[in-house]
C-alpha cells in the first residue's frame, strides 16, 4: 500500500508567505469578532468568500480564504457561549448524519485502496462539509436575518458572473469545438465551466425564490438573467439543463394557481424528458450504448471522454464490486487501465462513488442525495427552503454527467445551504411546538407575500 502523490508540482498552490500568513491571520480575527458580535455575520463570511479562494499551500494542506473563514466562525461562536441544539433537531439532524455517512464510507474504503493519502483528503474533505452544514445551521438558527443572507447572495453571484463573462473576451480556461470552430467555456472564479454552472444552479434558484415570495426588486431581477446568461455561456449541458429545471421547479411552487403549477411542471418534465433523449442520441453516437469496436482512447489534455472514463470505471468496480478501489484511487488508476496519461475522475459522482468506495459509499450517497430532496419536500413553504429543494433536485441530476462535490466551492456552498434551510425548518418546528398558531401565521404571510400567478 502506498501515500501516493502528495504534493505534484503542477498542481500545488504556492506555499504559505508571509503577505498570505497576514492576510489569513486579518480574515480569521474579523470573522471571528464579527461572529461574536453576531451570528449571521460570520455566515454572511462564508456566503461571501466561498467562490474565492487565495489558495495556499502548508505542507501536503491546502488553505483557503473559505476555510479560514469556516474556523473563524467556528471562534466566533464558540466565544458567543452559542448553544448547538439546533444540530439535533429535523431536518438538520438528517442532514448532517448523511454527509457522516458518506464521510464514514470514504474513510473505510481506506481498507482496500493502494493509495492512502486520496483517501484521507476526501475523508477530511467530507468532515469539513459536514461542518460548514453544522456551522450554517447554528449561525442562522441564533440569527436567522434573511435580509442580510439575501444581500449576500446576490452581491456574491453578481460578482461571480461579472467575473466569468469577460472571459469571452479575455480568454478563457475552457473551450469547445463546435462545427470546426473553437467556442471558450467561462468559470469565472470556480474550478471549471461545469462547476460555474453547478454553482449558479444553486444561487439562481434562491435569488428567483426571494424575488417571487418576498418581493420583486430590480437588482435581483437583473443578476438573475445575467447569471441564467453565464450559464448558458459554460456550454455546460448537464448545468444548463439542471438550472431550468431548479428555475421551474421554483416558479411551480410559489405559483397561486393550480393551473400555473400543472405548466411549471410540465415544462420541468418536458425539459427532463428532452435533455435524456438528447443524451441517449450523444451515447449512442460516441458508443457509449452500443460500444464501437477497435475504439482508440481519446486524451483530450488528460481529462478523457465520457465514454473512456465511465468504461474505465465499470472495468474497475467488477473487480472490486463490495469495497471498491478507494476514495480517490480512481485517478490513479485510470490511466494504467487505458494505456493513456489520463489523470481525472470518473465525471459522474454516484459513479466515482460506486466504483471507488463500492457499495458502502454508493449506498451513502444515493441516502445523501435522498436526503437533501426528501427534507424539503413538505417545507416548501419559504424561499429557503424552496430554492434549497430546487437546486438539491437540479444537483441530483447533474451528479450523473459531473463530480461536482469533488470540488469545495460548489459543495462547500451546497452545504451551506442546506445548513441554512435546515435551520429554517429547525425554527419553524421549534415555534409551532411552543406557539401552534405561529403555523398559521406564516402561512397567511407567505399567502400575502405571492405575486398574482401567470
Amino acid at each position: 500500500m502506498q501515500f501516493g502523490p502528495v504534493n505534484p508540482a503542477d498542481v500545488m498552490p504556492p506555499h504559505l508567505n508571509a503577505a498570505g500568513a497576514v492576510v489569513y491571520a486579518a480574515v480569521f480575527l474579523l470573522v471571528a469578532w464579527a461572529t461574536r458580535k453576531k451570528a449571521v455575520y460570520g455566515l454572511l463570511a462564508l456566503v461571501l468568500l466561498d467562490p474565492f479562494a487565495f489558495y495556499q499551500s502548508i505542507g501536503p494542506t491546502t488553505l483557503t480564504l473559505s476555510k479560514i473563514a469556516l474556523a473563524g466562525t467556528l471562534a466566533g461562536l464558540f466565544l458567543r457561549k452559542t448553544r448547538a441544539k439546533t444540530l439535533s433537531i429535523a431536518p438538520v439532524r438528517q442532514l448532517a448524519i448523511a454527509v457522516l455517512l458518506v464521510a464514514a464510507a470514504i474513510a473505510i474504503s481506506a481498507a482496500h485502496a493502494s493509495f492512502l493519502f486520496p483517501v484521507m483528503r476526501e475523508t477530511l474533505k467530507w468532515f469539513e462539509y459536514a461542518v460548514i452544514l453544522g456551522v450554517a445551521a447554528v449561525a442562522f438558527y441564533e440569527d436567522p436575518d434573511e435580509q442580510l443572507l439575501r444581500w449576500a447572495v446576490l452581491i456574491v453571484t453578481a460578482a461571480v458572473v461579472a467575473l466569468a463573462i469577460p472571459e469571452l473576451y479575455v480568454g478563457a480556461h475552457a473551450g469547445i469545438v463546435l462545427s470546426h470552430t473553437e467556442v471558450p467555456r467561462i468559470a469565472g472564479p470556480l474550478e471549471g465551466p461545469n462547476q460555474l454552472a453547478a454553482y449558479l444552479g444553486l444561487m439562481l434558484p434562491l435569488i428567483l425564490a426571494y424575488t417571487l415570495l418576498r418581493g420583486r426588486r430590480w437588482p435581483e431581477i437583473f443578476v438573475l438573467v445575467v447569471g441564467i446568461v453565464a450559464t448558458l455561456m459554460t456550454l455546460s449541458r448537464g448545468g444548463i439543463v439542471a438550472l431550468a429545471i431548479a428555475l421551474l421547479l421554483v416558479a411551480m411552487s410559489c405559483a397561486r394557481s393550480r393551473t400555473a403549477r400543472m405548466m411549471f411542471a410540465a415544462l420541468a418534465v418536458g425539459a427532463l424528458a428532452a435533455a435524456a433523449a438528447g443524451w441517449r442520441q450523444v451515447a449512442g453516437g460516441i458508443g457509449l450504448i452500443t460500444p464501437a469496436p477497435h475504439h482508440h482512447v481519446e486524451i483530450h489534455g488528460g481529462l478523457g471522454t465520457r465514454r473512456d472514463l465511465w468504461a474505465a470505471a465499470f472495468r474497475l468496480w467488477l473487480a472490486h464490486p463490495i469495497w471498491g478501489i478507494g476514495a480517490g484511487n480512481y485517478e490513479l488508476e485510470v490511466g494504467k487501465l487505458l494505456h493513456a496519461p489520463i489523470k481525472t475522475h470518473t465525471n459522474s459522482f454516484y459513479l466515482q462513488s460506486l466504483v471507488e468506495g463500492g457499495i458502502p459509499l454508493f449506498a451513502a450517497t444515493v441516502y445523501l442525495v435522498y436526503t437533501t430532496i426528501a427534507s424539503f419536500v413538505r417545507r416548501a413553504q419559504t424561499p429557503l427552503a424552496t430554492a434549497v429543494l430546487a437546486g438539491s433536485i437540479a444537483l441530483a441530476l447533474h451528479f450523473v454527467l459531473d463530480l461536482l462535490v469533488f470540488y469545495p466551492k460548489v459543495g462547500g456552498m451546497w452545504m451551506m445551504l442546506l445548513g441554512i434551510a435546515g435551520a429554517d425548518a429547525a425554527r419553524q418546528l421549534t415555534q409551532r411546538a411552543t406557539d401552534p398558531s405561529s403555523a398559521d401565521r406564516t402561512g397567511n404571510r407567505r399567502a400575502d407575500s405571492l405575486p398574482a400567478s401567470p
